[in-house]
């Protein structure tokens, strides 16, 4: 009897899995940071897994966030302390007016920030379809007063579908920490339970908490209505971030919340010259 012959691996099914991711990458503005196959299937596991949240630095590409950074740096000088209905505490902002190149370089659909929005949470391939809620201002906001700070809360829903909450970090000598209660950790590492403030004793699940001390050029990004997070309070340095909001198109704001889109009514950094037009309503409770 002859030699038995042997069989050539089958490669058609590799190659198959690469010419997928590869077609998986959409098409990025040339100074933006492009997210592989691979590297997007990771983040929304992560993001899904933890309940909707994720941190990340280096969310936009170099280009991009110097490009942030200068629009920042002309804008005039014009922050406020924030309404009583914050949940905020000895923390100073403002609106970004609406003629800003804010919101093309953060909310453009080939950006980097949009697209990892996308990543996380929009449907199907290519660009998706999650889009800057016009609705929802970018606010600038800094701490810099002894105490500054945010107490345990989770984010309104302002739509149905809820919006994602992006916060971008522009500069940070801070000793603050931005803390949240993961879901996919329910326990502390040392084994005890953690009661969450906002839950009474022996009321829903309990959740490890996770900290870090947000860097420049880094996104926290998480969706309304779920995880509790905090700002512990500030006692040196200063931390100056944006935040913003990106809903599905077509979603459509929930009755009764339009005054909770921003927390400064009327109050506008504006490129020096402009004048800002606009303002929001009236609150009638607390807000993220």
């Amino acid at each position: 009897m002859g030699a038995r012959r042997r069989r050539r691996p089958m490669v058609l099914p590799l190659l198959l899995v690469i010419d997928r991711a590869a077609a998986m990458v959409a098409p990025v503005r040339p100074d933006a940071t492009p997210i592989n196959y691979w590297e997007e299937h990771a983040l929304r596991r992560n993001y899904e897994r933890a309940g909707g949240i994720l941190y990340k630095q280096s969310a936009l590409s170099p280009d991009e966030f110097a490009s942030v950074a200068d629009e920042w740096q002309s804008m005039e000088a014009g922050l406020r302390d924030e309404t009583e209905s914050s949940f905020a505490s000895r923390r100073r902002g403002a609106r970004i007016a609406e003629s800003s190149r804010m919101y093309d370089l953060l909310g453009g659909r080939e950006g980097s920030l949009c697209r990892l929005v996308n990543c996380l949470e929009g449907e199907g391939d290519g660009l998706g379809n999650m889009i800057l809620a016009r609705e929802v201002p970018i606010e600038v906001r800094v701490y810099e007063r002894a105490g500054a700070g945010m107490e345990w809360h989770i984010d309104d829903v302002l739509y149905e579908p809820p919006q994602v909450e992006v916060i971008l970090t522009l500069d940070n000598t801070s000793d603050c920490n931005t803390m949240w209660r993961q879901h996919d950790m329910p326990l502390l590492s040392n084994g005890k339970e953690l009661q969450s403030p906002t839950k009474s004793k022996g009321a829903g699940p309990k959740y490890d908490v996770l900290s870090v001390q947000t860097t420049p050029n880094s996104a926290l990004i998480l969706k309304a209505g779920g995880v509790e997070h905090k700002v512990t309070p500030l006692t040196s340095g200063t931390r100056t971030i944006l935040k913003m909001a990106f809903v599905r198109e077509g979603a459509a704001m929930l009755e009764g919340m339009e005054g909770h889109a921003s927390h400064h009514s009327g109050n506008t950094k504006s490129q020096r010259g402009k004048k800002e037009k606009g303002s929001a309503t009236g609150r009638r409770r607390k807000k993220r």
